[in-house]
């Protein structure tokens, strides 16, 4: 019995040294410790300013995207969006662009602020390069992707750029059986 110790404790020394060694291995960019978002979207910060889950969303036809993204102000004082470029169109940034001392900013297709992609050169599936600048913080560019209008986003496309034009009458038949009214509506809409 006393054979297998002196073997046992340098076996185990070893290992227990491989183990402390290849756990510094990682550095201080280890995987494990790098900013996760279980989303579709990209997070990243600039300051005291993190954006949460930024996308564009838009259909596989559409020449037009929504942005769609949080910008939290974790710092004391208020900040300002000042601008959104892209390489893949010109973002059209309308509301409010005061981003407030410890709130969030919601953007999407009915928010205020909102921000649309219009000639828009990416499809669902690709990445587009997205840069935020702001008043008090450092500019941030983002590399995140299209996705198109399904599941969660189903509802957050853009609306027309232009109005919709008057459906035209149909040569068909009616399926009240009762000829189409010419009557204009009035201004009330009833």
């Amino acid at each position: 019995m006393s054979r297998i110790r002196p073997f046992l404790a340098p076996t185990l020394a070893a290992l227990a040294a491989l183990l402390l060694v290849s756990g510094c291995g990682a550095g201080y960019n280890a995987r494990s410790i790098q900013p996760y978002a279980p989303s579709d979207g990209i997070v990243t910060d600039s300051g005291s300013l993190r954006v949460l889950d930024a996308l564009v969303i838009a259909a596989s036809d559409a020449d037009r995207g929504v942005l769609s993204m949080r910008i939290v102000n974790r710092g004391a004082r208020d900040d300002e969006l000042t601008d959104i470029t892209s390489n893949a169109g010109q973002v059209d940034l309308t509301g409010s662009r005061t981003l407030p001392a410890h709130r969030a900013v919601s953007f999407g297709a009915d928010t205020d602020p909102s921000a649309t992609i219009e000639g828009l050169k990416r499809a669902a599936g690709q990445t587009i390069r997205l840069r935020l600048t702001f008043a008090n913080s450092q500019p941030l560019t983002i590399d995140t992707v299209v996705v198109s209008p399904a599941g969660a986003y189903a509802g957050l496309t853009p609306g027309p750029a232009t109005p919709e034009e008057p459906a035209s009458p149909s040569s068909g038949p009616t399926t009240s059986g009762s000829p189409p009214s010419t009557a204009s509506p009035s201004p009330s809409g009833g």
